[in-house]
């Protein structure tokens, strides 16, 4: 069962973090979108959420993302954070209000014809693996260039911003390692003049808003 005032308090707690976390950068905490996961949640977290001030939702899975959008309400946004198969992208591109883990260049021409039809411009961060683990998805810094230029070369994507998933901290990696993921994927945002960094989860947040995150992805810290 849904307990609202329990969302609630999880919510102030994390915003809590982040607006400490902004303290030690000298940032204003109304920079950070704060993205509840609500993978394996049901509809009725969407209200919850909602009086709690969040508005932006992430899904992993085009099953679930459905079932949710479902209950979407005028000011909600939709975020898709999950791996994607070329065949999915056709059903996601008109659900979502962005799409995080854009990382094959064979997906660029796909994602933006769906986009093409419906009239839209989809903002699109694209996934690079800082960490170099093998099981983790995302493009090589080496080959963010070329993915960049064709999405750039797309009127149907907006490329706003970077995404990663760093080690997950204390079971894979301690802080410094962690840091050094986020750091990275700072500096190629710099590089290739993007705003948006998609990093911090409900482990790593306050790192990742202290080395620059726009977007945080919390989930089961919102639910416990």
């Amino acid at each position: 069962m849904t307990d609202p005032l329990r969302i609630a308090a999880n919510v102030a707690s994390v915003r809590r973090e982040i607006a400490e976390a902004c303290a030690r950068r000298g940032r204003d905490p109304a920079d950070i979108t704060l993205m509840a996961v609500t993978k394996n949640q049901t509809p009725e977290v969407l209200d919850a959420l909602r009086l709690a001030g969040i508005r932006d939702f992430g899904e992993n899975r085009i099953e679930h993302l459905v079932e949710m959008v479902a209950h979407t309400r005028t000011g909600d946004r939709w975020h898709y954070i999950g791996r994607v198969q070329g065949r999915q992208l056709a059903k996601l591109a008109p659900l979502v209000d962005a799409l995080h883990s854009l990382c094959d260049p064979a997906h660029v021409d796909r994602l933006a014809r769906p986009c093409i039809q419906a009239g839209r411009r989809l903002p699109v961060y694209v996934q690079v693996n800082t960490s170099g683990e093998a099981a983790k998805a995302g493009m090589s810094a080496s080959g963010l260039p070329s993915l960049l230029a064709a999405v750039r070369a797309q009127p149907a994507l907006e490329p706003v911003g970077l995404m990663t998933m760093a080690p997950e901290l204390g079971a894979q990696a301690d802080e410094a390692t962690v840091r050094t993921s986020f750091i990275r994927l700072r500096e190629l945002a710099v590089e290739h003049g993007l705003a948006g960094l998609s990093m911090g989860m409900s482990g790593d947040l306050q790192i990742a808003v202290e080395e620059g995150a726009t977007v945080v992805r919390v989930g089961s810290r919102l639910f416990a």
